[in-house]
């Protein structure tokens, strides 16, 4: 498991991470507060208020990362075409 979380943290694949990391703390409190609330059951219910913030600013995460994807990869797709067209005007000019 930790060699694909290295293999994932190698390739730069951030949001895979942190997809991961929300996912594992989430679980994580929901065990401890089913635990919790076999003993105290009004404080278990409130400690699952946690994975509910959690998974909600995963959700937040995921969408502004694929936002500034997009944007990314339509500016690198606009500068590629300005870079195509200088080039065939230059070869253009030379011919």
């Amino acid at each position: 498991m930790w060699e694909k979380f290295s293999k994932m943290y190698r390739e730069k694949n951030q949001l895979s991470l942190l997809t991961w990391a929300y996912a594992i703390i989430s679980i994580a409190v929901v065990i401890m507060a089913g635990l919790i609330a076999l003993i105290n059951q009004s404080v278990g219910v409130a400690i699952l208020i946690i994975p509910l913030v959690a998974i909600a600013a995963m959700c937040a995460n995921v969408i502004v990362w694929s936002l500034i994807r997009f944007l990314l990869q339509t500016y690198e797709t606009k500068e590629k075409a300005k870079q195509r067209a200088a080039k065939r005007a230059v070869k253009k000019s030379k011919s």
